[in-house]
């Protein structure tokens, strides 16, 4: 079973992007066209339609049924932020990365945190090849970067109201704990992240088309045909290389347990399992 979630959000109405739409068209069709996925196999949620409802409806849809063998992936591109969580007395005791649906609005009920996604991931079992790439910005300290040189780019990440702000500084001068989005994910599956946490993802312009800037170089080299069965951890190599040579200062990660570092993107490791999957 293949079965594939695409989320692009352009159309927030505080911070609007580009490029972010473009970037799930390109997914599914590199994924119809490279990967041998059923357009029926393939869910795509974009701009009013992606509420913080209708991603967690769709993410039980990608999960629900896994098992050994099967092919899931799970592509956002779209703003994300660090929001500060609260213990059990009301006192801020760390920072929890998020993705933005389109309704959001700093509160828990239209944001995704890191541990919401846990839980659903945790419920992959063993043996999926299971895949999320999130083109987004895992950074709210938007006064500390440098941003890269380049025609109307714009950052993946939202203003952030005064109140919230001062939390974070405040989460921040007591040194408290930064948690990870995939921290404590199922060992079956593999995150590939825009950035550090400490940076922000770009949305640029590529041969007069917006695109977010992993997506574009992440395809890049998805599409080459040497490069469909390269472990994950050489095709980071060679998007961060590209990066770098496009003057873009973000460094995108790998987080996932060693065996699926060295697993290739979506594909078993022949083409005779590829074309049994398909």
């Amino acid at each position: 079973m293949n079965k594939a979630l695409l989320v692009g959000i352009n159309d927030y109405p505080s911070s609007p992007l580009n490029g972010c739409v473009n970037d799930i068209i390109d997914v599914a069709e590199l994924l119809v066209e490279n990967y041998h996925f059923k357009k029926q196999e393939i869910r795509l949620l974009v701009d009013k339609r992606a509420t913080k409802t209708a991603i967690i409806e769709r993410l039980n849809w990608l999960i629900r049924g896994a098992k050994e063998g099967d092919r899931l992936l799970f592509y956002y591109s779209g703003h994300g932020v660090q929001m500060p969580a609260r213990n059990s007395d009301g006192e801020i005791d760390k920072l929890d990365e998020a993705i933005c649906p389109v309704d959001f609005d700093w509160s828990d009920a239209h944001a995704i945190r890191d541990n919401e996604f846990n839980s659903i991931f945790s419920k992959i079992p063993s043996g999926v090849c299971a895949t999320w790439v999130s083109d987004s910005c895992h950074s709210g300290d938007l006064w500390k970067l440098i941003q890269p040189l380049q025609v109307n780019l714009k950052v993946k990440t939202l203003p952030i109201p005064v109140d919230i702000k001062w939390q974070i500084q405040t989460a921040k001068e007591k040194a408290l704990h930064l948690s990870k989005l995939g921290e404590k994910i199922n060992p079956s599956l593999a995150l590939l992240s825009g950035c550090r946490s400490d940076q922000t993802s770009s949305d640029a312009v590529f041969d007069n088309k917006p695109n977010g800037a992993l997506s574009y170089f992440l395809l890049k080299e998805l599409k080459k045909p040497e490069n469909i069965y390269k472990p994950l951890k050489e095709i980071i190599t060679l998007v961060r290389k590209a990066l770098v040579s496009g003057n873009f200062d973000q460094e995108p990660q790998l987080e996932a347990q060693e065996n699926q570092k060295k697993r290739p993107f979506l594909v078993k490791t022949s083409t005779e399992k590829l074309l049994k999957t398909a």
